[in-house]
């Protein structure tokens, strides 16, 4: 894991994402509503709250105004620049 990013900064964070079976990589950047690292309550493992820059832009703010908001459970790498040639959020946004 590295150090995380400063609030509104844009970054990439990638991470095993178990719904696809695969490393993905998302732009990100943090905002004032629980961003940031937290510990899952019954198993205790470290998981980061993060918004999606890709998705928001996709589909929107929610009912109450909220971007998409994502989490990388475990371990994620957080990086200036994507570092994925082919990326999942492609596929996502083409649909």
């Amino acid at each position: 894991m590295t150090q995380s990013p400063s609030k509104d900064a844009i970054f990439y964070i990638k991470y095993y994402a178990m719904k696809y079976g695969e490393t993905i990589e998302r732009k990100a950047t943090l905002d004032d509503n629980g961003c940031g690292v937290h510990y899952h309550k019954k198993h205790g493992y470290p998981y980061y709250k993060y918004v999606d820059v890709w998705a928001t832009e996709k589909f929107g703010y929610d009912k109450e105004g909220n971007p998409q908001y994502r989490n990388a459970s475990k371990e994620w790498e957080i990086n200036d620049q994507p570092t994925l040639e082919v990326n999942h959020i492609d596929s996502v946004l083409k649909s």
